[in-house]
């Protein structure tokens, strides 16, 4: 073997056994969590669409480790106090689904505010195929719209 090929493979061997040990033994961990920031939440994503002046945003994070979906949902300009509040799935954007997860009796009852909380992806009533496909979203329902008010859909 020439001295030119030697130092070539030995160039490659260190430079896999640096990718290697940036590497932990779980996977990388760029793979484990993702997150989206902002996401909107409003009227016109409700199915029958809303005319509202209510808005918000929704920043979410999903640890693929632990399965926890981490969730902050901001909203401002309610018609009224919150009446109901989830997550549901499994659907795209434009269709309603099943409630998976109920926080209503968590979430502040003022018509401006934000609420952060955490639920496990337990694969029974949500799942990470289909979170991480963006077949879940929550939704704030009103007195004025109890069917809800603003939705946004989750995705990463």
């Amino acid at each position: 073997m020439s001295m030119k090929t030697f130092k070539l493979l030995f160039l490659f061997a260190l430079v896999c056994s640096l990718i290697l040990s940036g590497c932990s033994k779980d996977g990388d961990i760029f793979n484990k969590v993702v997150s989206r920031k902002g996401l909107p939440v409003n009227g016109f994503q409700e199915v029958p669409v809303r005319i509202t002046k209510a808005y918000g945003h929704m920043d979410v994070s999903y640890n693929k480790k632990t399965k926890v979906l981490t969730y902050e949902v901001t909203w401002s300009l309610l018609t009224g106090n919150p009446v109901g509040s989830h997550i549901h799935g499994e659907s795209p954007q434009g269709v309603n689904a099943a409630i998976k997860h109920d926080f209503t009796s968590l979430i502040p009852k003022v018509t401006s505010g934000s609420f952060k909380n955490t639920v496990v992806v337990d694969e029974v009533a949500i799942k990470e195929a289909g979170l991480l496909a963006g077949l879940y979203y929550v939704n704030i329902q009103t007195p004025t719209f109890p069917g809800a008010e603003i939705r946004g859909q989750i995705e990463f």
